[in-house]
């Protein structure tokens, strides 16, 4: 084994560990809603993809359930018209970078990949996203701060879906794994695509989906937008 790869096989559980909800990232990272009411939301990282994205798109709005989206910069790039058909059905567009890299939020001076994917979003939008989530969801303290004083909110989850397996569970596995972790408040952290590619097949998040939103509806629970659900602001004006 080359001593790069002995080093991301050791640190990655570590680092993960320690940079990544729930435990990590703090001070900076919410991770939920009030606990108070039965309101919860559903997230999807990674997209948009083409294929993916757009049977999800469908299977929200059968469901009637608003979405928030983590985009990652580049897929912005390559399907424009689906971002624009998110925000236009009634869901939430935040930034999940530009590139998916781990090691950029590492780096104490890189901004490229914050201010990158920030321009993806708003030359599609016109407005500046102001919700972000840290590719998985490694959050160093400068990476925090840097993010907050941009005024991003950073969005941690609280409800880690087993859909960003390879091979995937079965849709029956990830939804009563979602199920079994809900909480007043929870957000729930799904990924409809993958990054850097501009289709993928996430059919069984669609499914998973499908199975989750009667069961939690049925136990009293309400789907809103993450910033709805946090009590933040989705967007900025974009910039002059």
């Amino acid at each position: 084994m080359k001593v790069k790869d002995l080093v991301y096989a050791v640190g990655d559980p570590v680092l993960t560990k320690f940079l990544s909800p729930p435990y990590g990232g703090r001070p900076h990272y919410t991770n939920h809603g009030p606990r108070t009411a039965r309101r919860v939301a559903l997230t999807f990282d990674d997209g948009p993809c083409r294929g993916s994205t757009e049977l999800l798109l469908d299977a929200l709005a059968e469901l009637d359930v608003p979405g928030t989206f983590f985009c990652v910069g580049e897929n912005v790039n390559m399907n424009p018209d689906i971002v624009e058909r998110i925000e236009r059905e009634g869901h939430v567009v935040g930034s999940h970078s530009q590139r998916h890299s781990r090691g950029a939020g590492l780096s104490f001076g890189d901004v490229e990949h914050i201010e990158s994917a920030e321009r993806s979003i708003s030359d599609v939008l016109g407005r500046r996203p102001a919700l972000y989530r840290p590719p998985w969801g490694w959050l160093t303290p400068w990476e925090g701060r840097r993010l907050k004083s941009r005024g991003y909110t950073i969005v941690g989850w609280d409800v880690y879906t087993l859909d960003w397996q390879i091979p995937e569970p079965d849709a029956q596995t990830v939804a009563d794994h979602a199920v079994a972790d809900t909480r007043p408040g929870s957000v729930y952290c799904f990924h409809d695509a993958y990054p850097l590619v501009a289709e993928w097949d996430k059919s069984v998040t669609v499914d998973a989906v499908r199975r989750l939103v009667p069961t939690i509806r049925s136990l009293g629970y309400e789907f809103v937008t993450v910033d709805a659900l946090l009590g933040v602001n989705a967007y900025r004006p974009a910039a002059a």
